[in-house]
C-alpha cells in the first residue's frame, strides 16, 4: 500500500491510499475512514455504474455508522446547481452534522459533486472520496477542487481537500477498455507536464502500461503541484494543458472528458510549437493516436468554440491564456494570439 500526502506548507491535509482490495476487502472500513470519534453518520453518492461498489463499501461502514446511500445521475448530469440543492434536502434529512462524512464513490463527476456539497452544506463537512474510474483516481478526486457546471465547464466550485483519497487498483483493473482509455488522457496529461518516463511508459505500452505505474506517477505529479499551489494561482494552472479547448468540445460534442481532452492537447501542442518551439507536438500526437483517442474534432462551429474558450478560468485582462510545453515536463502558461489559436483549432479540424 502506498500512501500520498497534499500538503500546504509542512502540514498534510489530504492523504490519498493506492492499494489493494481497499474497497473490497471484508474488512475495507478500516483504511476508508480516518479516525474521528463524533463520526456516527456516512452520506454516501454515488452513480448507477458504481452503486454495487459502494453498496459493498457500505456494507463495512455499517458495521460502525449508520450510513445511507443516494444514487445520483451519471456523468455531468451529476454535476448541475439543481443536483446539488437535492443532495442539501437529502442530506437534511438525514440529520447529518458536521462530524459526519460524506463518501463520493464513483468516476470525476461524483467525485467532483461530493467535494462541492462537501465544501459548502453546513459551511464544510469532511469528504473522503473512492475514485472508481481511472480519470477519477489520477484527476478529479485530487486536489480538492470541486465544481458544477454553469454554462461553462467547472464555473462555480470551491477549494476544499478531501481528508482522504481512497485508489483500489483492483476496481481500477476490472474496467472496461473505454473507461481506462478515457482516463489514459489525464494521465498521460499528468506525463506531459511532470513526468517524461510516465510519457515513455505510454509511448513503449499504450493502454497495456501498467497500473501501478500509470496511477502512482500520475498522482505524485498532481500532490505535487497541488502543495505547491492549492489555490490556483500559479503553477497549478498547469493541470489544465489540453483543457482550454477540450473544455470546449466536450461542451458542443458530448464526448466524454478523456476524449475531449486529448483533442485539446493536440491543439495545444500545436499553440506550444508556433510560440514557444516545442518540439514533441507529433510524438504527443502519435502517442494519443496509440491510446486509441481522437485528435480531432472536425466539423464543429468555430465561433462557438471560442466563445466557450473565452469562458476559460484562466482568462484575464489580457486574454485568453493557455497551458504550453516547452518541452516535455517544462509547461509555461502564455497569452495566445488569434492566429495561434486558430491555427490550433485548424489542426484538430476545427476551421
Amino acid at each position: 500500500m502506498e500512501r500520498v500526502f497534499v500538503t500546504e506548507g509542512e502540514l498534510p491535509t489530504s492523504e490519498i491510499v493506492i492499494g489493494r482490495a481497499l474497497v473490497t476487502a471484508q474488512d475495507a472500513a478500516s483504511p476508508v475512514l480516518p479516525p474521528s470519534p463524533r463520526r456516527r453518520r456516512v452520506g454516501m453518492l454515488t452513480q448507477p455504474p458504481a452503486a454495487a461498489v459502494a453498496e459493498r463499501l457500505a456494507g463495512s461502514l455499517r458495521q460502525t455508522y449508520e450510513v445511507a446511500i443516494r444514487v445520483g445521475p451519471d456523468r455531468d448530469a451529476a454535476k448541475t446547481l439543481g443536483e446539488a440543492e437535492e443532495i442539501y434536502t437529502w442530506l437534511n434529512g438525514l440529520e447529518m452534522t458536521r462530524y459526519d462524512t460524506i463518501v463520493g464513490v464513483g468516476g470525476g463527476a461524483v467525485t467532483d459533486i461530493a467535494g462541492f456539497i462537501g465544501g459548502t452544506y453546513l459551511r464544510g463537512i469532511e469528504v473522503v472520496l473512492v475514485p472508481t474510474t481511472l480519470l477519477g483516481a489520477v484527476d478529479a478526486a485530487i486536489g480538492g477542487k470541486a465544481a458544477v457546471n454553469v454554462e461553462g465547464k467547472n464555473l462555480v466550485g470551491v477549494f476544499r481537500h478531501p481528508t482522504r483519497v481512497i485508489i483500489d487498483l483492483d476496481v481500477l483493473e476490472a474496467l472496461p477498455e473505454q473507461l481506462v482509455r478515457e482516463g489514459a488522457a489525464e494521465a498521460l496529461k499528468t506525463g506531459l507536464i511532470g513526468d517524461p518516463r510516465l510519457v515513455d511508459a505510454y509511448e513503449s505500452d499504450g493502454l497495456a502500461a501498467p497500473l501501478e505505474v500509470v496511477v502512482s506517477r500520475s498522482v505524485a505529479v498532481k500532490a505535487r503541484i497541488v502543495s505547491d499551489d492549492f489555490t490556483e494561482t500559479g503553477v497549478r494552472a498547469h493541470l489544465n494543458y489540453g483543457h482550454t479547448v477540450g473544455h470546449a468540445v466536450e461542451t458542443l460534442t458530448g464526448w466524454s472528458h478523456g476524449q475531449s481532452v486529448a483533442v485539446g492537447m493536440v491543439a495545444a501542442g500545436t499553440a506550444s510549437e508556433r510560440l514557444v518551439g516545442y518540439q514533441d507536438a507529433r510524438r504527443q500526437r502519435r502517442i494519443i493516436e496509440r491510446l486509441g483517442l481522437p485528435t480531432a474534432a472536425p466539423g464543429l462551429p468555430v465561433d462557438e468554440v471560442l466563445r466557450l474558450m473565452g469562458l476559460d478560468k484562466k482568462r484575464d485582462e489580457t486574454g485568453l491564456r493557455m497551458v504550453l510545453l516547452e518541452e516535455i515536463g517544462r509547461p509555461i502558461v502564455r497569452a495566445a494570439d488569434s492566429a495561434t489559436v486558430l491555427a490550433a483549432l485548424a489542426a484538430v479540424g476545427i476551421a
